[in-house]
């Protein structure tokens, strides 16, 4: 019990000091009205030459979907950053000593951050959504609170993975070229930027096994076309996925904490 109030005491703080920035946040979305605004006009165009229905999504839930992948992208925190300046400044070696898992510090730590940045997010996704396309059609109320977990879900796993690539600098000076490789594998295999039923069939079926899929795709397709059994089948992958990249990180902050070399700080 004193672990857990440890560290959703250490939530409220980041949640607390986040919120004063609220205002710069939704600032911030600038990128996000442009981006959404990019997609519906490149969308327009092709459903206007292709139909009302392309792999069994129509305009208006296409746009949703992309403002759903968009929404779970941009509420990452800077974990990545952050702990690899620890690790070559020196101060994880400081923060070993202290009461607590640095993995599940900076998992609370982020919470603040990441929360604040998908409210912000979804506010200015939701009125994007409205006003270009309207309101998602036959959307029920009800499944919003099992999207919200998937949504959130998709935001865990991104941020062990995250935490999980910057850990490989214990062992690596320069590791940023593993955070590029992993956006544009969330990019394109995640189905970030297009549903995953427009890729080939062969392709489809190896990336709807694969984590990424499961960080952006699967919380979106969820969003659009709800079902209780895709509910299911989803959180399960994401469960499973969520609880790989926990241990692996955990794993390999042990790892490399136990052949610390501090090189300044």
């Amino acid at each position: 019990m004193k672990k857990i109030t440890k560290y959703s005491y250490i939530t409220k703080i980041s949640l607390s000091n986040n919120l004063v920035y609220f205002g710069d946040f939704l600032a911030r979305n600038f990128f996000f009205v442009f981006i959404i605004y990019i997609y519906m006009m490149l969308w327009t165009n092709i459903y206007g030459s292709k139909g009302d229905n392309i792999a069994g999504f129509t305009l208006n839930q296409m746009i949703w979907y992309l403002v759903v992948t968009e929404i779970v992208t941009l509420s990452r925190s800077n974990v990545f950053n952050e702990v690899n300046q620890d690790v070559k400044n020196g101060n994880i070696a400081y923060m070993l000593n202290k009461p607590y898992n640095y993995i599940l510090y900076c998992f609370s730590n982020s919470l603040g951050e990441m929360g604040v940045k998908l409210l912000t997010n979804a506010i200015v996704g939701l009125i994007i959504g409205v006003l270009c396309v309207g309101p998602l059609k036959n959307f029920n109320f009800i499944h919003l609170p099992f999207i919200i977990i998937s949504i959130l879900l998709g935001i865990f796993i991104n941020f062990f993975i995250h935490i999980s690539l910057s850990l490989t600098s214990f062992w690596l000076e320069e590791n940023s070229a593993f955070f590029w490789i992993y956006s544009k594998l969330v990019f394109t295999l995640g189905g970030m930027l297009i549903p995953l039923e427009l890729f080939p069939e062969w392709l489809k079926n190896i990336s709807l096994n694969l984590p990424f899929a499961y960080v952006t795709y699967a919380p979106a397709k969820l969003a659009v076309n709800f079902s209780f059994d895709r509910f299911l089948y989803t959180v399960a992958f994401q469960i499973m996925y969520l609880g790989i990249f926990f241990l692996l990180s955990m794993g390999i902050f042990r790892k490399g904490a136990k052949a610390l070399n501090v090189n300044g700080g």
